[in-house]
């Protein structure tokens, strides 16, 4: 039989060399840009033809793209966000941060129950 504390030990050293490796910090930021893309495509009620078409590709690239599984440049990323009248914004953060975005449009009056709470 097997020492769970063995184990639990084993597991803990695996997570964290993996933590360590930049490729493990990939995929946080390509679900949010993708689900982000997501969002913006409802709001707009764009469907993956419409976004295709703005920006002059395929609808199985935009399928690719918002299943995760392209490898995504600046470039691309901007252009997308673009096409969605949207920005890309780049933030750097300790890796134990949580970071919260909170955009604002400007010239613009919060909705009730959008306002910043304190």
């Amino acid at each position: 039989m097997v020492d769970l504390e063995s184990n639990m030990k084993k597991y803990r050293r695996m997570f964290e060399e993996a933590l360590s490796s930049p490729e493990a910090w990939m995929d946080g930021p390509i679900v949010e840009f993708t689900e982000d893309l997501c969002r913006l495509m409802k709001e707009k009620n764009l469907s993956r033809a419409d976004l295709a078409k703005k920006i002059g590709t395929s609808r199985a690239y935009i399928t690719k793209l918002l299943g995760g599984n392209a490898n995504f440049t600046l470039a691309t990323m901007v252009k997308l966000a673009f096409a969605l009248d949207g920005a890309v914004h780049i933030h750097i953060a300790d890796k134990r941060a949580v970071t919260r975005w909170h955009d604002e449009i400007r010239g613009q009056v919060p909705e009730p129950g959008e306002e910043e709470r304190t």
